[in-house]
């Protein structure tokens, strides 16, 4: 591994960063932008997995850019490119050592390693690790590697569960199922004691295959959440501003409230979104997924206003868009409906689910139209 420019900062991009935004490597002016091998591997895998339609438009999307940027060079030896950036591919070097405890199975800390590496190559030179991961997070304050979480500049659609009406609605079906798949498990145990000796909190291991294993994801859910929870919590104890603590624990909040089918809980989303806003008000992911829950809670107007909040700021956030082409929708509005799910189309990557979602959300509306046109 060949040194870096010794005058400038270098940032390291993590996966999910790149499929947060395929153009985030444009983000960094002036500075040395480095993609360890490993990232590249890991969005290799998501262009031929079954992952969701838009992550492998994103994956693609890269490819694309870096196969662009290789016609002026090679990848590895550092490319010139954007407002004076230089980007470059480095490999994990085993004869430069790295940081005891970590493990080369986990990508975390093969991709760890190599900024360590880069760090220790290019002393006093500021290294960042730009990403969107709070285990990578922990890890890299351990080794004293600056972090960054991406801002909303970065948002390209936003791979978080903030999405919204759309994504959090097939997930609501999805855990309705689940929330009555596990009320039959117990019903069912309730009415076959022979199954079951003491009761307690462990998950059974007899009774119906089915729905045992819904209950056994059901609970796996919980507990990450609860886990998950727990973390940004004590994040916030210790700084009660963390705003991406803030936005993390109330997407948990809300996470919760779709796998519990509890409405309650959806108001504790609603409480870390409001406190993440006043710090800083210009994150209209936050307020979309605000307003989603909202919506939720059976607020359709608070929901209406604060989507319309967004895009007052910007105009180009067609998730926004999209959540109101759904409840305008639902509230047998369709004209109103078609005209945002149209601004969708408009705005959002032609491939997306969002684009494709909105398609199919038109020429339903447009058949219903036809519909009770040819009826009259």
């Amino acid at each position: 591994m060949s040194k870096i420019n010794k005058k400038r900062p270098i940032y390291v991009l993590d996966t999910n960063v790149l499929l947060y935004n395929p153009r985030a490597v444009y983000a960094f002016p002036n500075a040395d932008v480095v993609i360890p091998d490993i990232v590249l591997g890991e969005l290799d895998k998501v262009k031929t997995s079954r992952a969701d339609r838009e992550l492998r438009y994103r994956s693609r999307e890269i490819s694309r850019i870096l196969f662009e940027l290789s016609e002026n060079g090679k990848l590895t030896d550092g490319i010139q490119f954007g407002k004076n950036s230089i980007l470059r591919v480095i490999s994990f070097d085993p004869a430069k050592g790295a940081p005891e405890m970590f493990s080369s199975k986990n990508s975390d800390d093969r991709i760890l390693s190599i900024v360590y590496q880069v760090k220790k190559e290019n002393n006093g030179r500021p290294v960042t690790i730009v990403t969107n991961d709070l285990n990578m997070l922990l890890k890299a304050q351990t080794l004293e590697i600056k972090v960054e979480h991406p801002g909303e500049e970065f948002a390209y659609s936003g791979i978080k569960r903030a999405f919204f009406l759309m994504k959090a609605k097939k997930k609501t079906i999805w855990t309705a199922a689940a929330a009555i798949a596990v009320v039959a498990l117990l019903i069912f145990f309730a009415q076959n004691p022979g199954f079951l000796g003491m009761r307690s909190q462990t998950i059974p291991n007899e009774g119906p295959p089915n729905l045992i294993k819904q209950f056994q994801a059901y609970q796996n859910d919980v507990n990450a959440l609860n886990t998950q929870k727990d973390t940004y919590e004590a994040i916030l104890k210790k700084n009660p501003k963390d705003i991406d603590a803030l936005v993390g624990l109330a997407d948990t909040y809300f996470d919760l409230a779709n796998v519990k089918q509890d409405q309650k809980i959806y108001q504790k989303a609603i409480d870390n979104y409001k406190k993440a806003l006043d710090i800083n008000p210009n994150r209209p992911s936050a307020r979309t997924d605000m307003a989603v829950a909202y919506y939720n809670l059976g607020m359709s107007d608070i929901a209406i206003r604060e989507l319309n909040n967004v895009i007052s700021k910007d105009p180009n956030f067609y998730q926004a868009y999209f959540n109101l082409g759904y409840i305008y929708q639902a509230n047998n509005d369709p004209a109103k409906a078609k005209d945002y799910y149209s601004k969708v189309v408009e705005k959002s990557p032609p491939d997306s689910k969002f684009s494709l979602q909105a398609q199919a959300a038109i020429k339903q509306i447009d058949a219903q139209v036809n519909g009770h046109a040819k009826n009259r």
